[in-house]
């Protein structure tokens, strides 16, 4: 059994009556009061290892609201790339129904939430430390040449934990930029460009106790990109010899994987100058991480080994260890989705594959059994239990043998996500001239390399002439945004590669809803409005005409 210290958390039994006492909910993690906060030793410490929880936690009592992971869930289904084959149990049905209305409000309170304790806790650290003043005296420590100036080892410490927040920051502003900016094409982005779209509110340290306008779409991405840069530079500088607890905990190369994943999705919206800077940016966070060597993709000989339940695997770059005090039980990834698992998924509501994408997996391809293809167990036809499946029991789906602890863990990131980055951004690069499509290749192959069978000729010859074709351009893009969808299915990257191509595709036979229906990334359900009461309550939003 997983046991930790976590400072920050406490736990509650809650128990709600449901539908054939299937839906109990389990303990979580809160959040700090302020009394636990007045008695840590360490005040910022306690405070930036409370930012974390909301990752994990929503609080409330529906079994789809778990945090970062329940997000990804809601994003990966309604592009259509997950499908659900059946509602017994209601849960996730409106994100089938490629619908946001009631995912809006959801998602703006978890980053807003979020936004709120980040604030606060910067505002502290600035009130609270030299660190802030000294930074604005002396420079950087690469910028010292007054031996008068020196940092002390607690104010190395200190910027260590202001980068982590500063990136935390930035990545709830990314998350909010690309939620609720509308894909181009759309009706809703009809007449605006992505520097005159009123996206949502910057909330910062010194104006967060009153409520704010709306700010441009660029300016939030603007926003996020200067406190991800600000995180790089102080993680460079100060933390050379930092090493995290834990891999919930922000380092350099996440801080560069998140900015080079802003920085991809924000590109596709700018003329082409800009377009070119920020598609350059994002391939320097991404080969930046890739030439760290501090970690390995999944290997070819444990693709099928890992079940993506444990946060020491080498690639997972981000992620959060499970234990008894921060389970959701039923509602968390494993409780929805895993059918070695006492969860929805076992019970009836599976999760599965569409059926059209999985249709597209070649057959040199070993990715494939990361589906069941129904021989072994028809009952759980194209659900993922070659790619997630629960640590404490990784084959059984008898009654007996379910795992009902829920301990397996989170991934938030992985490394393999890089390579992706990389290939796309050099593929757009050298569309408009200033990159080398070669190179795109090379990022691709880096990872497929490591998904063909093994020793067999047939899916050599397969997978040879596969790659051959991408020397045609358009054969190559098929391939980038496939390998998006394969390689990274149900890690949360499946709404933003299709708003991000503007796709098009065919909903397979599987789903119980709109059935062979066509899934359009510019419709209006593909855009999210701001919530009723941010309209409501933000008296700056009065007369605004956005929806």
């Amino acid at each position: 059994m997983k046991k930790s210290i976590i400072l920050t958390i406490t736990a509650a039994l809650m128990l709600t009556g449901c539908k054939d006492s299937f839906l109990e909910r389990y303990p979580e993690g809160g959040t700090l009061r302020q009394d636990q906060y007045e008695k840590l030793s360490d005040q910022l410490e306690g405070s930036v290892r409370g930012l974390y929880v909301k990752l994990y936690s929503m609080g409330g009592s529906n079994h789809d609201e778990f945090g970062k992971r329940s997000i990804d869930l809601w994003g990966d289904i309604l592009c259509s790339d997950i499908a659900l084959t059946g509602k017994t149990y209601g849960w996730l049905y409106t994100d089938e129904q490629m619908l946001t209305v009631n995912r809006t409000g959801t998602i703006w309170g978890f980053y807003y939430g979020m936004m709120h304790n980040i604030n606060a806790t910067i505002r502290a650290f600035k009130n609270g430390t030299e660190f802030t003043q000294h930074i604005n005296t002396y420079g950087f420590p690469s910028d010292i040449t007054d031996d008068k100036y020196k940092y002390t080892e607690a104010e190395y410490e200190q910027a260590v934990y202001y980068a982590q927040v500063l990136a935390l920051r930035g990545y709830a502003y990314a998350n909010l930029a690309r939620w609720y900016t509308p894909v181009e094409g759309s009706t809703y982005m009809k007449g605006y460009t992505i520097e005159d779209y009123s996206c949502c509110p910057i909330y910062d340290e010194y104006n967060m106790d009153a409520a704010q306008p709306l700010s441009t779409s660029d300016a939030v991405y603007k926003q996020a990109f200067r406190d991800l840069n600000l995180a790089i530079r102080l993680y460079e500088e100060f933390g050379a010899t930092y090493i995290r607890p834990n891999k919930l905990v922000i380092d350099l190369e996440v801080a560069r994987g998140i900015l080079a994943e802003a920085y991809l999705n924000a590109a596709v919206y700018y003329p082409e100058e800009k377009k070119v800077e920020y598609l350059k940016e994002a391939r320097k966070q991404a080969t930046a991480v890739i030439e760290s060597g501090k970690y390995r993709m999944i290997s070819n000989a444990n693709l099928l080994k890992t079940g993506f339940n444990n946060v020491s695997d080498e690639s997972w770059m981000w992620g959060q260890t499970v234990t008894v005090e921060t389970s959701g039980g039923l509602k968390s990834w494993f409780g929805q989705v895993d059918i070695h698992s006492y969860s929805y998924a076992w019970a009836g509501d599976t999760k599965v594959i569409d059926k059209n994408l999985y249709d597209l997996i070649p057959d040199w391809d070993k990715r494939k059994d990361w589906f069941n293809d129904g021989t072994a167990n028809s009952s759980y036809i194209l659900c993922p239990d070659g790619k997630f499946f629960s640590a404490a029991n990784p084959t059984s789906t008898k009654d007996d043998d379910l795992d009902r602890d829920w301990l397996s863990d989170n991934v938030f990131m992985r490394f393999e996500s890089m390579y992706l980055i990389a290939a796309e951004a050099e593929y757009r690069l050298a569309a408009l001239g200033a990159g080398d499509y070669s190179k795109a290749v090379t990022y691709l192959k880096t990872i497929t390399d490591e998904r063909k069978y093994e020793d067999d000729a047939e899916a050599d010859a397969a997978y040879a002439a596969d790659v051959a074709s991408w020397s045609d351009p358009s054969a190559l893009e098929k391939a980038i945004i496939y390998n998006w969808r394969i390689e990274m299915w149900g890690e949360g990257y499946g709404l933003e590669t299709f708003r991000r191509w503007n796709d098009v595709r065919t909903r397979g036979g599987n789903h119980d809803y709109n059935k062979g229906g066509k899934a359009d990334a510019t419709e209006d359900s593909y855009n999210m409005n701001i919530p009723s009461s941010e309209s409501t309550y933000n008296p700056n939003l009065k007369n605004s005409d956005k929806k």
